[in-house]
């Protein structure tokens, strides 16, 4: 077998001792330093993303050590830290508490997972005896998987998101998702290890003298990403993906295309600003004076999320019952709600049919009163052309920290240390927002960052008799000061777009707006913190959903099975045999 056999340690199976390492802490902390920063840089702002491809041969050249010193996995976690701070550094932009406490809680705990992709497939590869170029790319997989589901998921900056530049190397999304992508980058750089000399000697590990060995591994791994980007390529061309999403859409040639406007304001989020609502409002409304005069024939006019500032949907619920300490009488209570309703009712109608003469798909919130509470929803509005709300999309994956805490209903003090008041309320599931026989399915802010969330409503809509034609994200990203967690989220939508083979529209406040072909083209995209608007064009599509929209995660989840059953069995062949920590 060509690949490396483990490197097993010199202790016998009735040893309880682990042989001395000779790698220093200073060691380690070296070699996983420049992993982490080298995977930084394949991120924005830099993307020099051929580094991903390199970048974690460091922590690999760890897990083929037979033995590692004390502290080693808390020197990996420091390293993880590093990475996720520094990539994720403009989350904390928002607000002093989501620097103090958001961003370094939320880096702290992705940092976990480099500490334990180093021990699972230690253990995997040394005791199971598993090679590594196996084992690495599952448990990677695996735990990518794994942080997209757990607490609620959180799946930026993956890293198959890295090649997003090179887009023959991403449309395997299709098929398995962004996770393919960084399964096999992980798998050639596991081969590149697997082919390079132990760079530190045990005692009884000479070195290597098959030399050929070492270069057909090398060779291996040159001809599994050539072979990649031939099959991504093949898979870019086959329908036409290289006309940037018109011979590639599969429209019929004979539908009427819409034409979409999206709007892009830049109002930086200042909490505590109490003319921000208002400055947002006008902002947005003279850009579309503009983009309705320039562009009278739009079908559809689309604003970013919570861009309406205080004008906001009221609905009385059938269940509702007053607070016990309510101040007012009931019925002045439920008149007041029922006015303001009618208020926005009427002023919807004159924006759409007074003012721009356009159906409309707007950004704003939802208030419903209900039984004895109050809920408040993230929601994206649909207003046709008599100026009556057709249906509305209620977000329904709050974004951690930034929406909602976590167990914060059982600790709702959580909630008077940020700014974010009360937290929303989850919405019920996906709408298809109908333009003139072309079908959109909206999500909103960092929902589009979550491929099981989109593949999902796809899915579902189809299966109730809604054919989609294309995905909307309307998101305010003016939270991130212009920082590159813009480019991270564009990413995301690029994949959500390949993953389902629909164009994706998105209109953000602060940038960046675009219009994504279904080969993660970006055929038009807005400046970062520019006042601006683009013009989509899009058509009916016959395509048939995506292996990964009809089977979702089958692939990754598929890892994480692996990763168990490797995990179990490697903790079992340790009690068994009486072996000493790795």
């Amino acid at each position: 077998m060509l690949v490396n056999a483990p490197e097993s340690s010199s202790t016998t199976s009735t040893t309880k001792t682990a042989a001395p390492s000779s790698l220093s802490w200073q060691k380690i902390l070296a070699i996983s330093i420049a992993s982490s920063l080298l995977l930084a840089a394949a991120f924005p702002p830099l993307n020099l993303f051929p580094l991903a491809w390199i970048a974690p041969i460091g922590w690999l050249l760890l897990i083929r050590t037979p033995v590692l010193p004390k502290r080693s996995y808390w020197i990996l976690y420091l390293s993880g830290l590093l990475f996720w701070l520094t990539v994720l550094y403009g989350v904390g932009n928002a607000h002093w508490a989501t620097r103090l406490f958001g961003w370094p809680v939320l880096c702290g705990y992705l940092a976990c997972y480099t500490p334990l992709f180093v021990a699972i497939s230690r253990v995997i590869v040394h005791r199971v005896r598993v090679p590594l170029p196996i084992v690495a790319p599952i448990v990677w997989t695996a735990l990518e998987y794994f942080r997209a589901y757990f607490v609620t998921g959180f799946s930026l900056a993956l890293l198959g998101h890295t090649q997003v530049h090179l887009l023959p190397m991403v449309q395997i999304a299709e098929f398995v998702g962004a996770y393919g992508v960084s399964f096999v980058m992980m798998l050639v750089a596991a081969f590149l290890v697997s082919s390079i000399p132990t760079i530190w000697n045990e005692p009884s590990h000479p070195p290597d003298p098959k030399v050929l060995r070492r270069i057909v591994l090398a060779f291996v791994a040159f001809v599994i990403a050539i072979g990649y980007y031939g099959f991504g390529y093949f898979l870019w061309d086959m329908n036409g993906m290289q006309e940037w999403g018109y011979r590639g859409d599969h429209h019929d040639e004979n539908a009427r295309s819409v034409r979409i406007g999206l709007v892009q304001g830049s109002i930086d989020t200042v909490f505590g600003d109490p003319t921000q609502s208002s400055r947002t409002f006008e902002q947005y409304t003279a850009l579309t004076d503009h983009l309705a005069k320039a562009h009278p024939d739009l079908d559809l006019i689309v604003w970013p999320e919570t861009t309406m500032g205080d004008h906001m949907v009221f609905e009385l619920g059938a269940d509702y019952a007053p607070p016990a300490d309510l101040p007012i009488d009931v019925q002045e209570h439920k008149k007041r709600i029922t006015d303001r309703a009618n208020g926005f009712n009427g002023f919807l109608k004159d924006l759409a049919v007074n003012r721009w003469q356009a159906p409309l798909l707007l950004g704003t919130s939802a208030l419903r009163y209900g039984n004895q509470r109050l809920d408040h929803y993230n929601t994206a509005i649909h207003v046709g052309h008599e100026g009556t709300i057709i249906n509305r999309y209620d977000k329904v994956h709050p974004v951690m920290f930034g929406e909602y805490v976590p167990f914060g209903d059982y600790a709702p003090f959580v909630y008077d240390w940020l700014p974010i008041g009360g937290g929303l309320t989850p919405g019920k599931g996906p709408v298809a927002v109908d333009v003139e026989g072309v079908s959109l399915v909206p999500c909103i802010c960092f929902e589009n960052t979550v491929p099981q969330l989109v593949a999902g409503q796809v899915r579902q809509l189809h299966e109730q008799g809604h054919d989609v034609d294309a995905l909307v994200t309307l998101t305010n990203d003016g939270w991130f000061w212009g920082s590159s967690i813009l480019d991270l989220h564009l990413t995301c939508a690029r994949f959500r777009a390949i993953e389902n083979r629909r164009p994706m529209l998105v209109a953000a406040n602060t940038g960046i707006s675009a219009v994504i072909a279904p080969s993660g083209h970006l055929s038009q995209y807005s400046p970062v913190r520019k006042t601006t608007y683009l013009v989509a064009e899009l058509y009916p599509t016959n395509r048939p959903l995506t292996y990964y929209t009809r089977y979702g995660d089958w692939f990754a989840a598929g890892c994480l099975v692996l990763t168990i059953v490797g995990g179990v069995a490697g903790w079992l062949i340790r009690r068994w045999k009486a072996q000493p920590p790795l």
